[in-house]
């Protein structure tokens, strides 16, 4: 090829070899220099002649750049901020907390944030029970049905009222001084660190929802209020003690009330939040009716022992193994047939022709917190036709069935590690922490789907895991574990939307490294303890246990459940 036809890349490509065989060959423009700084200045060399015409680089480009390091290196700037003379007062850096609030909002891509967060705040304050109501305002152009049918009313609450507030509820215990004061504090978070959440980050997510929440715990309350761009807070003595509860009127009062696939999705993201977080029960209400009961109940747990032999420290020594437990857990969840006649209630709202906004969009990081862009409730409504109504207040119960494996670890960092991971969590590593790994044995899985309807079998996906099970940090996070098992480490550090594990920050990378080499172990010790248990079970059969192979008769008198092939 003649040489004038040679692109820049053509020429590079001709004068560097790759620095290893899976690099490209181009170089950086850091090796460039380099090679220019080898010759006295202005005696370029035939290459950098080459690359001088073909990129249209000038070969004194060294020289400018030396003197560039010179003019920076030469210069004292402690001498010169000493000698600098003061212009007017110092001035606090000034923050709009509206347009802060928002830019972090926006972090958070999952639906029903708001309510991940404030469930993982009841878990911490160590509650059983959570209730979650949505409060409704009537229709102003349709009246309430005169009937005597509660589906009918129902219905209509359903696809014609909007949402007034939300009210979130719980059992734990009431906030303590600290606790009224990190609530007021962007970003403090829980200095505890056996703690997911508190009052961090996380809890402004409820101004997705709300212009002006109040927060009730106790005998004490708190509002906040906006005044323009800045945000404010006002402490109250309240009239009686409370539960903790958080109210959050939206602030858009032509939200349409969840139904169909939404009201849906809710009470699937609900049951999903019972696999670890430690509550006895959640409560959906809209309006009086309970659409949905969640009720979980844990055995005592049983030590599984550690296989004699296996190593129960990790790799870099900074995690110890004490013990692994096991607990059968059964999950029963009573849903409203409302849930069960989505079919219905979409071709309902088709003939409705309803351009509502929709609830979800408050939990979801496309439409911004104090959006105001979307369609409005109420225009074109007709009423439900009475032939469609059908029992939609009926409730209906199933259960499934599980186990948690949970190891109880001990931690040892070295100083730098703790220093760094003091500064960016502010608070210290935990010296214990736990693991654990939620699985199905055969017999549970065959009693889990004995009878279920369709409807708890899409409720149940999320808590039992299938080929891909998920890494929880209290929550689900996006990634999986890859195997039929969830697993939850509480001592994870996650991205600040708790979504994802962080890796790059290197101290912090080789913390959660360690501890995902730590449920390795778990996960090695949980099939030992599984091996262990069929054989157990083959020594109550004379004969067996001295056979190398067994027939598929055989193993159906010790797996009666397995239809061994």
């Amino acid at each position: 090829m003649p040489r004038s036809l040679l692109s820049p890349s053509s020429l590079i490509l001709r004068h560097f070899r790759p620095l290893s065989p899976s690099l490209p060959s181009v170089p950086s423009i850091y090796q460039y220099d380099g090679l220019c700084q080898k010759k006295e200045a202005g005696h370029p060399t035939t290459l950098e002649s080459s690359l001088s015409a073909a990129l249209g680089l000038s070969v004194r480009r060294a020289s400018s750049s030396s003197k560039a390091a010179r003019m920076v290196a030469g210069m004292d700037y402690d001498a010169l901020r000493a000698g600098a003379v003061p212009i007017g007062q110092d001035r606090a850096v000034t923050v709009n907390k509206r347009s802060l609030i928002d830019k972090q909002l926006s972090r958070y891509s999952r639906p029903w944030s708001t309510l991940r967060e404030l469930i993982q705040n009841a878990a911490d304050a160590e509650a059983s029970q959570v209730v979650i109501k949505i409060k409704t305002t009537p229709s102003l152009r349709l009246p309430t049905p005169q009937s005597d049918d509660p589906s009918i009313h129902l219905r209509h609450v359903l696809h014609n009222h909007t949402v007034n507030e939300w009210v979130i509820g719980n059992n734990g215990h009431a906030f303590r001084p600290e606790d009224w004061a990190r609530l007021q504090e962007i970003a403090t978070g829980n200095p505890d660190e056996d703690k997911i959440g508190a009052f961090g980050v996380g809890f402004y997510s409820v101004f997705s929802i709300s212009e002006r929440p109040s927060v009730f715990s106790g005998s004490e309350a708190l509002e906040f209020f906006w005044k323009e761009n800045d945000l404010r807070a006002q402490r109250f003595k309240s009239p009686k003690n409370t539960d903790t509860i958080f109210q959050l009127p939206v602030h858009d009062t032509q939200t349409s009330v969840p139904h169909g696939h939404e009201l849906f999705s809710l009470c699937q993201f609900l049951t999903g939040s019972m696999t670890f977080v430690g509550l006895q029960s959640i409560d959906l209400f809209i309006d009086q009716w309970r659409i949905l009961h969640l009720q979980k109940s844990v055995a005592d747990p049983v030590n599984l022992g550690l296989p004699p032999g296996l190593s129960r420290t990790t790799p870099k020594k900074l995690m110890r193994i004490s013990q692994v437990t096991q607990q059968a857990v059964q999950l029963e969840v009573e849903w409203m047939n409302v849930l069960d006649s989505t079919p219905s209630l979409r071709s309902a709202s088709d003939t409705l022709d309803v351009a509502k906004k929709s609830v979800f969009s408050f939990f979801k990081r496309t439409a911004g917190p104090f959006s105001q862009n979307s369609g409005r409730a109420g225009e074109d409504v007709k009423p439900v036709a009475d032939a469609m109504v059908q029992d939609i207040i009926a409730t209906s119960r199933h259960k499934a069935f599980f186990h948690v494996n949970k190891a109880s670890i001990s931690t040892t960092v070295d100083h730098e590690l703790g220093a760094e991971y003091l500064r960016l969590r502010k608070k210290r590593p935990p010296k214990l922490t736990n693991l654990s790994l939620l699985a199905q044995s055969y017999e549970e899985s065959t009693a889990s789907h004995l009878n279920e309807p369709a409807v708890a079998s899409k409720l149940f996906k999320s808590v039992v895991p299938d080929s891909k099970g998920h890494i929880y940090i209290g929550f689900t996070t996006s990634q999986t574990t890859g195997l039929s098992a969830h697993l939850e480490i509480p001592a994870l550090v996650p991205t600040v939307e708790r979504e994802q594990l962080d890796l790059n920050s290197k101290h912090i990378r080789t913390w959660n490294m360690e501890l995902l080499r730590a449920a390795g172990l778990v996960a090695r010790i949980s099939w030992s303890a599984a091996t262990t248990d069929l054989q157990d079970r083959l020594s109550r059969y004379p004969g067996m246990t001295d056979k190398k192979v067994l027939e598929p008769e055989e193993l159906q008198e010790v797996l009666p459940a397995v239809k061994w092939q």
